[in-house]
């Protein structure tokens, strides 16, 4: 039997019976607050950063630390946040800082005379109170301040900057302008380690116009910035962290336990009061659902009071209500769903016209539906789409063919997900190092570049489709990461993906047989739309949580993977059997001479 023929993918009438037993309750699929009320008071931003406070504080009372790199995503939002804890948090030993400069101005037979004298009160030019202030964009005379002369008399004036409004206290700035002006960071540096302030001319090829002398600083930098920025700078100073402390405001929380549930809540509630409105606990769940959404954890959501605000004045927007409901975050979902929703509805038409094809009924050979998430440059939208995968089988000399790879459509990660399901075939099957098979795979109708291995148990499959000869249901779709002993990884993307294929499947009929194979490890990743749970409520799309290539194969051919030892009937012969015996045909065709073919 020659596996190129052109029968080899007509599609076959039969369609396996799965096993609903075996499929997630609707239950399953939404999370939910293990709590029933809100708690009896609220909770303020800091109380949900441990390690970032006690960082802090540490940094603000160590005598000898001058600089803290803290990763912040949301600068902005956080710096205002970091102002108000560190002028309630820091320690002043004095009360006035710094010098005032004493500026004698030169005439027609002298030079200007500057000098310095300890600063008394706040009306001496360089002095302060220890100020805590935030400055995430400056140029270089706004952070270290100017030396002016006048176009006509030449007197001289001295203005400080940023560095000598903050002596004494806290300077706030961004990792971002330091990166973009990097010559200031230089310049920064040498003030946090010497705790001294030396003038400069700002022009490289201009002497200043008289000596000013430098004078002592007690200043403390925070520099904040995303892990990208602080990164980039630690690359540009490698010795960063030896005279530099670290610390992160974490931008998401645990809520695995009662307590830390406890505290978002109170958190929320806090925000909410903020903005003037009201959230009822139903909204609140809600909420924690859409949050669950973005995070891809039940057990971490984003606690950005930027993301946070946003969400609810989103919310009061649209419904103009002062008391939030759970069906008022549902309907700002639905809207925003439709207002991100044109690519994905056209990518969507291009499959229900068969412009894309992609099956969803029937059984074919060599061919499975993957699931993907796709992203759009230049769009804040990502959404799942199945990819049709197929895989076509000859006699040859064991080569399995990546065609996406052999195009350069595919990144290394997806190669390596290819490799590796190759590869755990050959051992769970105990198969012989050279194949008489080979083999080509392809993401048909797929045209741009892939990437991620998420495909690598479809890719698993479609394999042993191909070399079995036995069908697989087009109802069904698949994602899951494998390795090399069979065990099936989380992905991830999983809400999209489950909700791209059975958005298809709604749209050309639910006929109670559909469904997808996701990993074991993605149930905790898992908020889908209501209408997904509406479905598998219903029993009317299924979600098939596996565990290892052993279930997963069980469930999509109605056929133990590998030869157990026991008694089997034609239609239940293990897979494995099916496989050995097409090698072992083809192994003694090859023994046969040339006159036994003519006799044959």
């Amino acid at each position: 039997m020659c596996d190129n023929s052109p029968n080899f993918f007509k599609k076959r009438v039969t369609v396996s019976s799965f096993f609903p037993q075996q499929a997630l309750n609707w239950q399953a699929l939404q999370p939910d607050l293990a709590i029933t009320e809100f708690p009896p008071e609220t909770v303020d931003f800091w109380s949900l950063q441990p390690n970032a406070k006690q960082a802090l504080s540490v940094f603000l009372r160590h005598p000898s630390r001058f600089l803290l790199m803290l990763k912040a995503d949301d600068q902005a939002e956080y710096a205002s946040l970091l102002e108000s804890f560190t002028k309630l948090h820091h320690y002043r030993e004095q009360s006035v800082f710094g010098v005032n400069y004493v500026v004698e101005q030169g005439d027609a037979f002298s030079f200007p005379r500057v000098y310095t004298e300890m600063a008394h009160s706040l009306d001496d030019n360089f002095a302060t109170l220890g100020e805590v202030v935030n400055a995430l964009y400056c140029d270089q005379f706004q952070l270290f301040g100017s030396l002016r002369v006048h176009p006509s008399s030449h007197d001289i004036q001295l203005n400080p900057g940023l560095v000598h409004r903050a002596n004494g206290g806290v300077l706030i700035l961004s990792a971002g302008m330091l990166l973009s002006q990097f010559d200031l960071w230089l310049r920064l540096k040498q003030i946090l380690q010497t705790q001294t302030f030396d003038w400069y001319s700002a022009h490289p090829f201009k002497h200043l116009p008289c000596d000013v002398p430098s004078y002592k600083l007690n200043l403390k930098v925070i520099v904040l910035g995303n892990r990208t920025e602080l990164a980039t700078l630690g690359e540009l100073e490698e010795s960063l962290y030896s005279f530099a402390d670290y610390a992160e405001i974490e931008s998401y929380i645990s809520v695995a336990e009662v307590e830390s549930q406890k505290m978002w809540a109170g958190y929320v509630n806090k925000i909410a009061q903020t903005l003037n409105v009201e959230i009822n606990f139903s909204a609140l769940n809600k909420l924690y659902k859409l949050l669950v959404r973005e995070s891809e954890d039940r057990f971490l959501i984003n606690i950005s009071p930027l993301k946070l605000k946003e969400m609810l004045q989103d919310v009061v927007t649209l419904t103009g209500n002062s008391i939030l409901s759970a069906d008022d975050f549902e309907a700002v979902f639905q809207r925003k769903s439709i207002q991100y929703g044109f690519l994905k509805e056209q990518t969507y038409a291009d499959i229900l016209n068969e412009q894309v094809y992609v099956e969803t009924q029937g059984e074919i050979v060599g061919q499975i539906n993957g699931l993907s998430v796709i992203e759009y440059p230049g769009t804040p939208v990502s959404f799942g789409e199945p990819s049709r995968i197929s895989c076509i089988v000859q006699f040859g000399e064991g080569e399995v063919i990546d065609v996406e790879r052999k195009n350069e459509l595919a990144g290394n990660i997806h190669s390596k997900g290819m490799m590796i399901a190759q590869a755990c075939l050959s051992n769970i099957l105990d198969l012989p190092s050279q194949l008489p098979f080979s083999a080509s795979l392809v993401f048909e109708q797929s045209y741009g570049e892939i990437d991620g291995d998420s495909a690598s148990l479809a890719i698993f499959c479609v394999l042993v489709s191909a070399l079995s000869d036995l069908p697989l249901p087009q109802n069904i779709a698949i994602t899951g990461s494998i390795d090399q002993f069979g065990l099936v990884h989380s992905v991830g993307g999983v809400n999209d993906k489950i909700e791209g294929f059975f958005t298809i499947c709604q749209r050309r009929g639910l006929t109670g047989k559909q469904g997808v194979i996701i990993p074991m490890t993605t149930i905790q990743q898992l908020s889908l739309s209501d209408e997904v749970k509406s479905a598998v409520k219903n029993n009317e799309f299924f979600i098939y949580p596996v565990e290892d290539i052993y279930q997963a194969c069980e469930y999509l051919f109605e056929r133990d993977l590998l030869d157990e030892n026991k008694e089997y009937s034609e239609k239940t012969i293990p897979i494995s059997r099916l496989i050995q015996r097409r090698i072992e045909n083809r192994l003694d065709s090859e023994k046969k001479g040339f006159w036994d073919f003519f006799k044959s």
